[in-house]
């Protein structure tokens, strides 16, 4: 029972459909390079005919890699939905998340710093003022004209 369930989830077919899916999400379509929308959310008519040309070479017998580059080698790397990983575009896969912990570290270090230095302060002992007798007349006055 349980290989029927595994040849149904996993026959061929299902595998050529989610390839057709992943390579579909990874392609930007040729005329929506401005919108940066994908050959498989865009509804125009190139976009159609970009899911045709992904079909017929897969039924062909052609890799996502090699299909992937083909689609490259015409339109440049902008036809791609995600960065390469490697040369300088694998900046951006490595800097958002060292960023990103970096931040964290120095908000953690400066939550620290604070904690450790706010325990460190003593209050300050307030000073009792002393009035001379010159000052308590006159405040002494004062309250007599008001109230």
């Amino acid at each position: 029972m349980v290989l029927v369930v595994i040849l149904i989830f996993f026959s061929p077919g299902q595998a050529k459909a989610a390839l057709y899916d992943e390579i579909q999400e990874s392609l930007i379509c040729p005329a929506c390079l401005d919108d940066r929308m994908t050959v498989a959310a865009c509804q125009d008519g190139t976009a159609e005919k970009a899911r045709q040309d992904i079909q017929k070479r897969l039924s062909s017998g052609q890799t996502k890699d090699e299909i992937i580059q083909a689609y490259v080698a015409e339109y440049g790397e902008v036809i791609l939905a995600f960065p390469q990983k490697s040369g300088f575009n694998l900046v951006a896969w490595v800097l958002p998340p060292v960023a990103l912990l970096g931040g964290t570290f120095l908000v953690y270090y400066a939550v620290n710093n604070w904690v450790k230095n706010s325990q460190k302060r003593k209050p300050r002992k307030k000073k009792q003022q002393v009035l001379d007798s010159v000052d308590e007349d006159r405040i002494h006055e004062e309250m007599l004209k008001y109230l």
